[in-house]
């Protein structure tokens, strides 16, 4: 149990940096060097187009694919955090956690091998450029909306346990709530659901130390 968690912390970690990497690509590189100043740009494929293997998109893609694995891990060591004082919600906690994961982990799979397999279908089939572009767009787009609702999902498990169990300081039990927003949002407005990148990386940095503190309690 105790390597369990510290692997977890290790995953919230892994986990900060890549949303910073989004945040960094969101808010400055993207509106800066390619011209996404608007959430609807991103469905402008001339602009999709244009953007394909830069340093932002692939940054991206590979991030997404490393926070899935990761969420995947936490999703463990959370767990494990509250299996004997709330067996069942730690069970969910688990689920929580696969589902974010795929949901990111295939996002950076669409980004990355996806848009490989993309740019070999288009250049191979030229006439069809743009309807490729949009497919592939539409699916990133939902699974990227999968990862962030099991991701607030995640967050309410965890807000749930802390305030039933104390494991947790009360404040970040109110913080975990907070995150649960842009899951909810999300899935009726998804452009909504991208406020994870402001709200979710000092609450991943919080979850990462405290699970620190916890496997170094257990190892005394």
């Amino acid at each position: 149990m105790q390597v369990s968690i510290r692997a977890a912390s290790m995953a919230a970690f892994f986990i900060v940096v890549g949303f910073l990497i989004h945040a960094l690509n969101a808010n400055y590189l993207e509106p800066t060097f390619l011209g996404f100043e608007e959430p609807t740009d991103y469905a402008n494929m001339a602009k999709i187009e244009n953007a394909i293997w830069s340093f932002s998109f692939t940054s991206s893609g590979i991030s997404h694919m490393v926070v899935g694995f990761s969420m995947m891990l936490l999703g463990l060591g959370v767990s494990d955090v509250f299996k004997d004082p709330h067996p069942a919600a730690a069970r969910l906690i688990i689920l929580a956690g696969v589902v974010s994961g795929l949901g990111f982990l295939l996002t950076g799979i669409s980004d990355i091998p996806g848009t490989f397999y993309g740019g070999i279908l288009r250049e191979l089939n030229p006439e069809q450029n743009e309807t490729i572009l949009l497919i592939s767009t539409m699916i990133r787009g939902n699974l990227n909306i999968m990862g962030i609702a099991g991701l607030s999902w995640f967050a309410g498990l965890v807000a749930y346990c802390t305030q039933k169990t104390g494991l947790f300081p009360k404040w970040f039990g109110w913080y975990s709530w907070l995150n649960t927003l842009p899951g909810l949002v999300g899935l009726a407005i998804p452009f909504a659901g991208f406020a994870y990148i402001q709200l979710f990386p000092l609450w991943m940095l919080a979850l990462g130390i405290f699970l620190r503190r916890r496997a170094a309690a257990m190892a005394v």
